[in-house]
């Protein structure tokens, strides 16, 4: 199916959330865990000029923040001719970090030159993001972060993690337990994604068209418990 305009695609992302005591079951299913970082989710539709339409998961353009050159820089060179569309969070107004903006931290792909990806595997489109952004990874701004890889100072890759968790010194079950532990030390970060990495992709018609594969594991706060 071919993505020929601008047309928006409603983000995969969870609506259940789930207890700390569930996240032995989900990593025992070989789910992945991403680091789920105080921001505001943003659908990247990159043009063939390779200009960005952003969007909010509400079908809105964001009320403060619009796309620039330096957002853009890594979008400059993917290949082909035709749209490409990404799922990221936007690092910019909520976050309390005033070094944390105009970052996007993308952790999946809807649409890569022109042709939908309807049908494709979480774990198919998470290696094409990687092996799309490869060789514009910066190596010299490469944090010590069990969140993202830098792709340059605005664009970030999320790390997927699964049982075994190298990161953290882990070889057993229990490591998602670890990481989700860690992200309570950095005020950045919220706590997990859990997404079934065989999951396909369905049609991005509805906001809860993907939302069976994936959950979320919240740090508590005042405004939730888990």
């Amino acid at each position: 199916m071919h993505f020929d305009s601008y047309t928006y695609l409603w983000p995969p992302r969870p609506e259940k959330a789930i207890p700390p005591t569930m996240l032995s079951y989900y990593e025992s299913k070989g789910w992945l865990a991403q680091i789920k970082l105080n921001g505001t989710c943003n659908v990247l539709a990159v043009n063939p000029e390779r200009h960005i339409v952003a969007m909010s998961r509400h079908k809105e353009p964001h009320k403060l923040w619009t796309p620039n050159a330096d957002s853009e820089r890594a979008f400059a060179h993917l290949p082909g001719n035709g749209w490409y569309v990404f799922v990221a969070e936007l690092l910019h107004s909520k976050v309390a970090d005033p070094g944390l903006k105009n970052i996007n931290y993308i952790h999946d792909m809807l649409v890569a030159d022109g042709e939908m990806l309807n049908g494709s595997a979480y774990q198919a489109r998470l290696d094409f993001l990687y092996a799309l952004f490869s060789r514009h990874i910066d190596a010299q701004e490469q944090p010590d972060s069990i969140s993202h890889t830098v792709i340059d100072a605005n664009t970030w890759l999320a790390k997927s993690h699964c049982s075994g968790l190298a990161i953290l010194g882990g070889t057993m079950m229990g490591d998602f337990e670890k990481l989700f532990a860690e992200t309570a030390k950095h005020k950045e970060m919220e706590g997990l994604v859990l997404k079934d990495p065989e999951a396909k992709l369905k049609l991005c018609v509805k906001a809860d068209s993907n939302s069976a594969w994936q959950v979320k594991c919240r740090n508590p706060s005042k405004a939730y418990s888990f």
